[in-house]
């Protein structure tokens, strides 16, 4: 069968309609850095997370059958959240432009539909860019997953059972893989323990929870739970609402606590 070759046309270039003007310069140690200090312009169409598939000297040689997917990248993914941020301290971003706040570089994205499906094209801005003062590649990056929002307004429903101190035992796929005999995460577990306190208060202030459901308001994740009697004990299942879930679209799993 013939492979079908499908060709991006070039990049939005700077000077075209529509794009942020990039200055660069050359600093005292010889290093090419731009202005990085841009106005912040909104792009719905980038939040969310985006996995790279291909490295590319021009965006015009990505063939979507043939380099998709392919090959082992240094740059994994990126991630753009509402009002120009990133869950990377160094990187914000607007329309059209990520700025790296410790390389003093201001990359081009631009994003087109191949195939059905959203892909990113970045300026890598590596020290081929800033130290040998060459012309970036380009990582190609498709669109995963959009950012996740749970509903956190939900009214207080009180719970006697849940209030008190849990301490996390497990971490399991889902509540039905829970076996009090044998554990089933060998590592160390990230989440030591949860606090419910009286009226909805939880034991940080940037979470509460109401019968069932533990919201988190830095997040905006609404997480169930459920109280179970195994063999005797009493244990709590947690929906884990990571980042998996809030910027890759994951199922969530589950923390399992037991009450003190």
């Amino acid at each position: 069968m013939k492979m079908k070759l499908i060709l991006l046309a070039a990049l939005l270039a700077p000077g075209s309609a529509g794009a942020q003007e990039i200055k660069s310069s050359i600093n005292k140690d010889g290093r090419t850095v731009d202005d990085i200090n841009l106005p912040f312009v909104n792009d719905p169409g980038v939040t969310g997370a985006w996995r790279s598939v291909a490295f590319v000297e021009k965006p015009e040689q990505f063939s979507l059958d043939k380099d998709a997917g392919s090959g082992e990248l240094y740059l994994k993914e990126l991630i753009f959240l509402p009002d120009g941020k990133s869950p990377n301290g160094w990187l914000t971003w607007t329309k059209g432009v990520v700025m790296h706040h410790g390389d003093k570089t201001a990359s081009r994205y631009e994003i087109k539909e191949l195939g059905g499906q959203k892909y990113m094209f970045f300026e890598w801005k590596s020290g081929d860019y800033t130290i040998r003062h060459q012309k970036p590649n380009y990582y190609v990056l498709k669109k995963l997953a959009e950012i996740r929002r749970d509903n956190i307004d939900l009214p207080f429903r009180d719970d006697p059972a849940v209030i008190g101190e849990w301490e996390s035992v497990d971490f399991v796929e889902s509540p039905e893989k829970f076996d009090p005999g044998a554990k089933a995460w060998n590592g160390e577990l990230y989440l030591k323990e949860l606090v419910f306190l009286t009226k909805g208060k939880g034991g940080k202030p940037w979470w509460t929870w109401t019968k069932g459901v533990v919201m988190h308001s830095g997040d905006k994740t609404a997480s169930r739970y459920e109280i179970k009697k195994l063999k005797g004990k009493t244990y709590l299942f947690f929906e884990w609402k990571s980042g998996d879930y809030t910027l890759r679209g994951a199922k969530p799993f589950y923390y399992v606590l037991r009450k003190k």
